[in-house]
């Protein structure tokens, strides 16, 4: 089966071929000992966050040592339901060489056939929620995990370019959020600077 989107840029014209996410990315699971690495979590609206950041402490305890090292360009899913995300997030490892990540999440990376930002993107168009959707057989866990184990997740069929499209559309993007979170950033501070003033200009 394959399609072509509305909108691509200049020089592509191949289909896009339907997939299986397991015959374009790979497992990655364990770790190598390490302790002292970064300890994420994952935020449907943020994306990766340390968990000192979102928690004030690092809330791994003992589980630490069954945490999966994650290299940068690995991904992620966390099927843990969510108003942003009703079907869970997938997001890859950016912003750190190396990390540890919760053993829950489905973490993988590709082989080859696939790029990592491209894969990302796909997610956050909820596109595959629909696949995502036929796996869940009865909701919710009590820990708040979707029933969704690895093999069905990797089993999700999804709609891929060809590897320089799929570049040029991860790339796209990524750049677009760095420009988002450059402007966010100004603005929070146009907005500190206007409370400050407000501040010592009205009596």
């Amino acid at each position: 089966m394959t399609k072509t989107p509305k909108l691509r840029f200049p020089g592509f014209t191949d289909d896009w071929e339907q997939r299986k996410l397991g015959e374009v990315a790979e497992r990655v699971r364990g770790n190598d000992g390490r302790m002292d690495l970064p300890t994420l979590t994952i935020s449907a609206g943020s994306g990766w966050l340390d968990q000192r950041d979102r928690f004030s402490e690092n809330i791994a305890g003992k589980e630490q040592k069954n945490y999966t090292l994650l290299q940068r360009g690995n991904l992620s899913y966390n099927h843990g339901n969510s108003k942003l995300a009703k079907y869970g997030a997938v997001f890859e490892l950016q912003s750190f060489a190396e990390a540890l990540v919760p053993r829950v999440y489905h973490s993988f990376r590709p082989n080859g056939y696939s790029v990592s930002s491209f894969i990302e993107y796909m997610f956050a168009t909820k596109l595959p929620d629909r696949e995502l959707g036929k796996l869940i057989s009865s909701g919710a866990r009590m820990d708040g995990l979707l029933n969704i184990n690895y093999d069905d997740f990797m089993g999700i069929r999804i709609t891929l370019p060809t590897l320089p499209e799929q570049e040029a559309i991860g790339t796209f993007f990524r750049q677009l959020d760095e420009l988002l979170t450059l402007h966010q950033r100004k603005l929070e501070h146009l907005q500190s600077l206007k409370k400050s003033l407000l501040q010592q200009m009205f009596v």
